[in-house]
Protein backbone atom coordinates (compact mmCIF):
# COMPACT_ATOMS: atom_id res chain seq x y z
CA UNK A 1 0.00 0.00 0.00
CA UNK A 2 2.82 2.43 0.89
CA UNK A 3 4.49 2.10 -2.51
CA UNK A 4 1.16 2.59 -4.30
CA UNK A 5 0.51 5.77 -2.33
CA UNK A 6 4.04 6.99 -3.07
CA UNK A 7 3.34 6.42 -6.77
CA UNK A 8 0.11 8.47 -6.61
CA UNK A 9 -2.47 5.67 -6.57
CA UNK A 10 -5.65 7.45 -5.41
CA UNK A 11 -7.53 4.20 -4.75
CA UNK A 12 -4.76 2.99 -2.42
CA UNK A 13 -4.79 6.35 -0.66
CA UNK A 14 -8.58 6.23 -0.29
CA UNK A 15 -8.33 2.76 1.28
CA UNK A 16 -5.54 4.00 3.52
CA UNK A 17 -7.68 6.97 4.60
CA UNK A 18 -10.66 4.74 5.45
CA UNK A 19 -8.41 2.40 7.41
CA UNK A 20 -6.68 5.07 9.55
CA UNK A 21 -9.04 8.07 9.70
CA UNK A 22 -10.80 7.02 12.92
CA UNK A 23 -7.54 6.39 14.80
CA UNK A 24 -6.06 9.73 13.75
CA UNK A 25 -9.29 11.51 14.67
CA UNK A 26 -9.22 9.85 18.12
CA UNK A 27 -5.56 10.85 18.52
CA UNK A 28 -6.46 14.51 17.95
CA UNK A 29 -9.67 14.37 19.98
CA UNK A 30 -7.76 13.05 23.00
CA UNK A 31 -5.36 15.98 22.76
CA UNK A 32 -7.66 18.86 21.83
CA UNK A 33 -10.99 17.85 23.36
CA UNK A 34 -12.64 19.61 20.41
CA UNK A 35 -14.61 17.64 17.80
CA UNK A 36 -14.38 20.20 15.03
CA UNK A 37 -10.68 20.91 15.55
CA UNK A 38 -10.02 17.17 15.59
CA UNK A 39 -11.79 16.75 12.26
CA UNK A 40 -9.80 19.59 10.71
CA UNK A 41 -6.50 18.31 12.06
CA UNK A 42 -7.31 14.83 10.79
CA UNK A 43 -8.06 16.20 7.33
CA UNK A 44 -4.87 18.26 7.36
CA UNK A 45 -2.82 15.20 8.29
CA UNK A 46 -4.11 13.18 5.35
CA UNK A 47 -3.76 16.14 3.00
CA UNK A 48 -0.10 16.50 4.01
CA UNK A 49 0.50 12.78 3.59
CA UNK A 50 -0.91 12.99 0.05
CA UNK A 51 0.93 16.21 -0.84
CA UNK A 52 4.26 14.86 0.37
CA UNK A 53 3.72 11.24 -0.65
CA UNK A 54 6.94 11.25 -2.68
CA UNK A 55 8.92 11.91 0.51
CA UNK A 56 7.47 8.90 2.33
CA UNK A 57 10.03 6.24 3.12
CA UNK A 58 9.88 2.50 2.63
CA UNK A 59 12.26 2.18 5.60
CA UNK A 60 9.39 2.90 8.03
CA UNK A 61 5.89 1.48 8.09
CA UNK A 62 3.04 3.72 7.00
CA UNK A 63 1.51 3.90 10.49
CA UNK A 64 4.70 5.35 11.99
CA UNK A 65 4.94 7.97 9.25
CA UNK A 66 1.26 8.83 9.57
CA UNK A 67 1.48 9.40 13.32
CA UNK A 68 4.70 11.40 12.95
CA UNK A 69 2.88 13.67 10.51
CA UNK A 70 -0.10 13.90 12.89
CA UNK A 71 2.23 14.86 15.74
CA UNK A 72 3.80 17.64 13.63
CA UNK A 73 0.36 18.91 12.61
CA UNK A 74 -0.67 18.95 16.28
CA UNK A 75 2.49 20.86 17.31
CA UNK A 76 1.83 23.47 14.60
CA UNK A 77 -1.76 23.78 15.81
CA UNK A 78 -0.58 24.29 19.41
CA UNK A 79 1.80 27.04 18.31
CA UNK A 80 -1.00 28.76 16.45
CA UNK A 81 -3.27 28.51 19.52
CA UNK A 82 -0.58 30.09 21.71
CA UNK A 83 -0.18 32.94 19.23
CA UNK A 84 -3.94 33.49 19.11
CA UNK A 85 -4.18 33.52 22.92
CA UNK A 86 -1.34 36.04 23.20
CA UNK A 87 -2.95 38.28 20.60
CA UNK A 88 -6.31 38.08 22.34
CA UNK A 89 -4.74 38.84 25.72
CA UNK A 90 -2.91 41.85 24.26
CA UNK A 91 -6.13 43.16 22.70
CA UNK A 92 -8.01 42.73 25.98
CA UNK A 93 -5.20 44.41 27.90
CA UNK A 94 -5.19 47.33 25.47
CA UNK A 95 -8.96 47.72 25.77
CA UNK A 96 -8.70 47.61 29.57
CA UNK A 97 -5.90 50.19 29.65
CA UNK A 98 -7.73 52.51 27.25
CA UNK A 99 -10.88 52.23 29.36
CA UNK A 100 -8.83 53.00 32.47
CA UNK A 101 -7.41 56.14 30.86
CA UNK A 102 -10.84 57.31 29.74
CA UNK A 103 -12.33 56.52 33.14
CA UNK A 104 -9.49 58.26 34.91
CA UNK A 105 -9.94 61.34 32.72
CA UNK A 106 -13.68 61.29 33.45
CA UNK A 107 -13.04 61.24 37.21
CA UNK A 108 -10.92 64.35 36.87
CA UNK A 109 -13.62 66.48 35.34
CA UNK A 110 -12.89 65.25 31.83
CA UNK A 111 -9.39 66.75 31.84
CA UNK A 112 -7.36 65.76 28.80
CA UNK A 113 -4.01 64.08 29.15
CA UNK A 114 -2.02 67.25 28.31
CA UNK A 115 -4.08 69.15 30.91
CA UNK A 116 -3.35 66.48 33.52
CA UNK A 117 0.34 66.54 32.63
CA UNK A 118 0.43 70.34 32.94
CA UNK A 119 -1.34 70.13 36.31
CA UNK A 120 1.19 67.54 37.50
CA UNK A 121 4.11 69.72 36.37
CA UNK A 122 2.64 72.65 38.29
CA UNK A 123 3.02 70.60 41.50
CA UNK A 124 6.80 70.46 41.06
CA UNK A 125 9.11 72.90 42.85
CA UNK A 126 9.70 76.07 40.76
CA UNK A 127 13.27 75.26 39.68
CA UNK A 128 12.33 71.70 38.60
CA UNK A 129 9.40 73.09 36.64
CA UNK A 130 11.64 75.58 34.87
CA UNK A 131 14.33 72.97 34.04
CA UNK A 132 11.77 70.40 32.88
CA UNK A 133 9.93 72.89 30.68
CA UNK A 134 13.16 74.10 29.09
CA UNK A 135 14.40 70.57 28.48
CA UNK A 136 11.35 68.54 27.51
CA UNK A 137 8.87 71.12 26.31
CA UNK A 138 11.17 73.65 24.63
CA UNK A 139 13.93 71.26 23.57
CA UNK A 140 16.91 72.99 25.18
CA UNK A 141 20.10 70.99 25.71
CA UNK A 142 21.43 70.57 29.25
CA UNK A 143 24.34 72.91 28.44
CA UNK A 144 21.96 75.65 27.27
CA UNK A 145 19.76 75.25 30.37
CA UNK A 146 22.82 75.40 32.64
CA UNK A 147 24.05 78.56 30.95
CA UNK A 148 20.62 80.26 31.06
CA UNK A 149 19.91 79.41 34.71
CA UNK A 150 23.52 79.80 35.82
CA UNK A 151 23.76 76.27 37.25
CA UNK A 152 25.93 73.26 36.37
CA UNK A 153 24.95 70.62 33.83
CA UNK A 154 24.99 68.02 36.60
CA UNK A 155 22.46 70.11 38.55
CA UNK A 156 20.28 70.26 35.43
CA UNK A 157 20.53 66.48 35.14
CA UNK A 158 19.59 66.06 38.83
CA UNK A 159 16.59 68.39 38.48
CA UNK A 160 15.34 66.50 35.42
CA UNK A 161 15.83 63.13 37.10
CA UNK A 162 13.99 64.23 40.24
CA UNK A 163 11.24 65.96 38.24
CA UNK A 164 10.55 62.85 36.16
CA UNK A 165 10.57 60.68 39.26
CA UNK A 166 8.09 63.00 40.95
CA UNK A 167 5.88 63.12 37.84
CA UNK A 168 5.83 59.33 37.71
CA UNK A 169 4.59 59.30 41.29
CA UNK A 170 1.99 62.00 40.63
CA UNK A 171 0.66 60.51 37.44
CA UNK A 172 1.34 56.88 38.45
CA UNK A 173 -0.22 54.59 35.88
CA UNK A 174 -1.48 57.30 33.54
CA UNK A 175 1.97 58.33 32.36
CA UNK A 176 3.04 54.71 31.98
CA UNK A 177 -0.08 53.85 30.01
CA UNK A 178 0.27 56.99 27.91
CA UNK A 179 3.84 56.15 26.99
CA UNK A 180 2.98 52.56 26.16
CA UNK A 181 -0.12 53.23 24.14
CA UNK A 182 0.48 56.74 22.76
CA UNK A 183 0.61 55.39 19.21
CA UNK A 184 -2.88 53.90 19.60
CA UNK A 185 -4.61 56.94 21.10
Amino acid sequence: MLEKIMNGDQKAFSDFYLLWEARIYTYFLNRTGDYIQSQELTQNTFIKIWEYRSTLSTDYNIETQLFRKAKLIYIDWLRMQITLRKRKAAEENYAFQKEAIESNAGQNGGASIPERLEKAISHLPPMRQKVLRLSHLQGYAYKEIARELNISEKTVDNHIHKALKQLRQILSSLLFILLLFSKFL
